[in-house]
């Protein structure tokens, strides 16, 4: 009998000690989903779904600097929850789509009007490249309106909810076994 007792308050144990530890390692999984997005440029809920293709050349979608995906961390980490997040401005915008308007400044600077490419005319005669033309742009605001399509990378999704599910069931029967 006093064995069984000793037994059963170690599991106790065990499983407070799991229960606590769980918030971190779900804010961890959860983390490695969202940077996940970038590398397989899609979202996961019920089922995949791509990302749409940019025009962009060269580089990856949504990764310029790789600022974005490397800014999603733990934000709060609770006693039985977790919140993962990024401080970045423009991820709303990405992650979530939509069309954002406003005046913004252009700073004064120097714009060449064009330049003549070399080239070789009719008698074979070679001409140097040079810049025709160089005037300053006073400083000046104008408007803008940009519209972002949606790439989401963070938020809720049955397939992590499901891996999260797995994870904690795990960790439980861990502090079970004796």
């Amino acid at each position: 009998m006093d064995n069984q007792l000793k037994d059963f308050n170690r599991i106790c144990l065990n499983i407070e000690r799991a229960v606590q530890r769980i918030p971190a390692k779900a804010a961890k999984k959860a983390v490695e989903f969202s940077k996940e997005r970038f590398i397989k440029k899609n979202w996961v809920d019920r089922q995949e779904k791509p990302w749409v293709k940019t025009k962009k050349k060269g580089g990856s979608t949504l990764i310029k600097s790789g600022r974005l995906k490397g800014s999603i961390h733990d934000l709060h980490i609770g006693i039985n929850y977790a919140i993962i997040g990024t401080d970045v401005p423009y991820a709303r915008a990405h992650n979530d789509s939509g069309t954002f308007s406003g005046t913004e400044t252009v700073r004064t600077h120097e714009r060449s009007s064009h330049k003549r490419k070399a080239h070789k005319t009719r008698s074979g005669q070679r001409i140097k490249a040079t810049t025709v033309r160089a005037h300053v742009v006073r400083s000046h605001k104008r408007k803008y309106k940009r519209t972002f399509i949606q790439r989401q990378f963070i938020g809720r999704s049955q397939y992590l909810v499901d891996q999260l599910t797995g994870m904690m069931t795990s960790e439980i029967e861990k502090a079970i076994q004796l």
